[in-house]
């Protein structure tokens, strides 16, 4: 790659300037931080024009951090150790290249969670504007601005949302209001509403399954847990499910169904192969189970499995995010990573995972081992049919379209529980619609 960016650039090659994005790429796998450096800003500067321009000085930011600090680990050098090991081989062009698309496939990853995890809420598409909120210009604004994820009720001031309860990984079901303790802008509510069990709901599940190539090796205990999955969370005679598999693009293999027998056979319909576009299969999905007419409350629930790499989505984790929020989803995802998979892919990927979920009131399950994965999924099932439908009527409450914060405790027997709440919610704007939950 370093050779053929090189060529490259000896020749008129204004059509081709993204050599030099691939060539950082190849330089800092081989840990050349200075190199990548001086590739990108050769890229910035043949291509000034370019859309991808602000997308290139954050990689040339990420490089600076990460070359500082080396320079400080340099500085504080550890006691030397001794090994001894025989001469690596070179890496073939091909092995080169891929190493080189994983580093940018990695920074892309990171620069998208720290988008998501930037803001709040991060579904409110206009809510951070350069006007103040309270101004009378940002009121203007905020008048036109529907504030997805908000959960206020059109009639009156209330907020409602879900939460999930465990006690030591276990599914506490038995929950009383007075039970548990709400905090919303740091007050309690001026009024509780209702309080309400999610297992007495019928439940839309939704399932996507990653079938790219990155998942090859483990896709028929994917497929194994998957089916016990559905066998045991679809029970009720209102439950309904769908299966959706991700590589490349986005498939719909079975739609809305009470049959497990249709979505078992869905599951075994897929095959694994391609890159992963999953921010588009949590996007799709979540405006699927959020944009269904339902007669009465549904528990509306996302299960996705997969490794976390994405390189092939057109949306972004932050556009994911809010269809969940927007279509009260809760996101829970379970990791197919291996502790023995390479260790910079696993944490950038079970970060990206975790955002999805903590952001969408869900929760993130890390089995550990492919093998593992079925007991992972039943603490999911655990999870999702120990839910809660609370409202409550906030205190000093203000349509003024500025963030609020959530806060739930709860305790059974004096004993503190673990919960699985979204953090928080836009108010609505006086004037402006509101949507119902």
């Amino acid at each position: 790659m370093l050779v053929t960016a090189r060529a490259v650039h000896a020749q008129k090659h204004q059509a081709a300037t993204a050599v030099h994005f691939f060539a950082a790429g190849a330089l800092d796998a081989q840990g050349n931080i200075a190199g990548a450096q001086n590739e990108l800003e050769t890229l910035i500067e043949e291509d000034p024009k370019s859309p991808s321009v602000p997308q290139y000085r954050q990689f040339l930011v990420d490089l600076k951090t990460e070359q500082t600090k080396l320079a400080e680990a340099k500085s504080h050098p550890a006691e030397p150790v001794k090994f001894s090991f025989d001469q690596p081989a070179e890496p073939t062009r091909e092995q080169a290249v891929g190493q080189a698309q994983q580093v940018l496939q990695n920074l892309k990853e990171k620069n998208e969670i720290a988008e998501a995890e930037a803001a709040p809420d991060p579904v409110c598409t206009g809510c951070n504007t350069s006007d103040p909120v309270t101004s009378p210009a940002g009121m203007e604004k905020a008048k036109n601005v529907q504030p997805i994820g908000s959960v206020l009720r059109v009639a009156v001031d209330e907020v409602a949302f879900f939460f999930a309860a465990t006690d030591r990984g276990k599914s506490v079901t038995n929950l009383d209001a007075s039970e548990v303790k709400v905090r919303d802008n740091n007050k309690p509510p001026a009024k509780l509403r209702s309080f309400l069990n999610e297992a007495q709901l019928p439940l839309r599940l939704g399932l996507v399954i990653d079938t790219s190539n990155s998942v090859t090796g483990r896709f028929t205990f994917e497929e194994q847990a998957a089916e016990k999955f559905l066998q045991k969370v679809v029970a009720g005679p209102s439950d309904e499910a769908f299966v959706i598999g991700v590589n490349n693009s986005v498939l719909l293999v079975q739609d809305f169904t009470s049959d497990l027998a249709l979505a078992g056979h869905a599951v075994h319909q897929l095959a694994p192969g391609g890159g992963t576009a999953l921010w588009d299969a949590v996007k799709f999905a979540a405006e699927k189970l959020g944009n269904r007419a339902e007669p009465r409350p549904v528990a509306r629930v996302l299960v996705v499995i997969s490794d976390g790499d994405d390189n092939s989505s057109s949306a972004t984790l932050k556009e994911a995010i809010g269809s969940a929020l927007m279509g009260q989803v809760a996101v829970y995802t379970v990791s197919t990573r291996d502790l023995a998979d390479d260790v910079q892919n696993v944490l950038v990927g079970e970060h990206a995972l975790r955002t999805l979920s903590e952001l969408t009131g869900g929760g993130a399950f890390v089995p550990g081992s492919i093998r593992k994965l079925t007991g992972s999924l039943t603490d999911v099932q655990q999870v999702i049919r120990g839910r809660y439908m609370l409202s409550y009527q906030p205190a000093e409450f203000a349509r003024d379209g500025r963030y609020r914060t959530i806060e739930i405790n709860a305790e059974k027997d004096g004993h503190p529980l673990k919960i699985f709440a979204r953090k928080g919610y836009y108010a609505s704007v006086a004037g402006a619609a509101s949507p119902t939950p």
